[in-house]
Parts: C-alpha cells; structure tokens; sequence
C-alpha cells in the first residue's frame, strides 16, 4: 500500500464528514458516466451511486475495508459494478458489464463469485492467490470489478492500453498455468 492509499484509508476511517463529500461529489459524474455505458437508465443512477457509496462507507466502518490494493474510484467503482449486477437480477435481466468487446474469452474469474465452489474453482482460486499481485489486481480489476482496459490504465498508471493488454493475458496465462499443475 503506497502512501496515497495509506492517507485515504486514515481519512475514511477517521469519519470525516467533509472528505466523504469531497469524494462523493468528485467521482459523481465519472460514475454517472461509467453506469450509463452499462446500461443503467438515467433514473437509476444516482440511487445505484449512493447505494455504492453507503456501502463504502459501511465497509470502513465494519472494518472491512482495512487496506486498499487500488485507487479508492478503483473500489467504489468495483461496488458499483457489484451493485448493477444486483440491480440487472433483480429486474429479472442478465447484462454482461464487460464493454470490452475485443475480448472474446470465457471469464475465468466469475466463478469466485458462487458460494460454494467446485473443484476446479477451487484450484482457480488457489492459483490466483500465488500469483503476484500485480496480475491478481490486473485480474481482479478487469473481470470482478468490471473495468474496462482504458480504465484500468487511467487508474494503475500503465503505460498505454497495448501494456494493460499484454500483462492482463500473461497473467491470465500464467494463471490458467498454475491452475493445470494443481491437477498435476
């Protein structure tokens, strides 16, 4: 954890009023923005933005949220993600959130996402927790959280989209790898 994250972490958990508005008005509209190209009706939005950013807020709070391994737009954003995949379901509708359309691939990390899991889950899972954890946030940004590779690149600071690319499939690569030896 930098020290950027470690000053953010300090501020949301000392329950400043006035920083949690700061942070609530300035990613608002990039928010707005990021739900709409999902999708979410206009009217919806604000509501799924504060849904978001209560549950935030309530993750501090709880102490769940203890250390961040993103940017803090990264993790709210990764909630609203959550969020919209709630709203989709409960309107009875399956959306997929990836506009990513060049990636044409089965999304491996979607099974984390079950309660119990499978063999073969369980070896996914084990896999993604040794590798580095450069690849598990490339990872975890792209498929849990939904973020798109512009995205990521504006949030972890890589170089250009080509670069976000070529480490998101070496990762996946080097996960599908340790995942085949656990059969081994």
């Amino acid at each position: 954890m930098n020290h950027q994250q470690e000053e953010t972490i300090y501020l949301l958990k000392s329950g400043d009023r006035s920083y949690y508005e700061k942070i609530y008005l300035h990613y608002k509209q990039d928010f707005k923005g990021y739900a709409l190209k999902r999708g979410i009706p206009l009217h919806d939005v604000d509501q799924l933005y504060q849904d978001s950013f209560v549950q935030l807020y309530q993750n501090v709070a709880t102490g769940k949220l203890t250390t961040l391994t993103s940017s803090l737009k990264t993790y709210l954003f990764g909630i609203g993600n959550y969020k919209m995949m709630e709203y989709y379901k409960s309107k009875g509708t399956y959306v997929n959130l990836d506009t990513d359309n060049d990636i044409k691939q089965e999304n491996p990390m979607m099974f984390f996402e079950e309660q119990s899991l499978t063999e073969n889950q369980n070896k996914l899972y084990t896999a993604l927790n040794k590798i580095g954890t450069r690849c598990r946030n490339i990872l975890e940004l792209f498929y849990l959280q939904g973020l798109s590779i512009k995205e990521i690149l504006a949030t972890e600071n890589y170089s250009s989209e080509n670069t976000v690319k070529a480490q998101k499939s070496r990762c996946l690569k080097q996960l599908k790898e340790l995942a085949n030896k656990a059969d081994g």
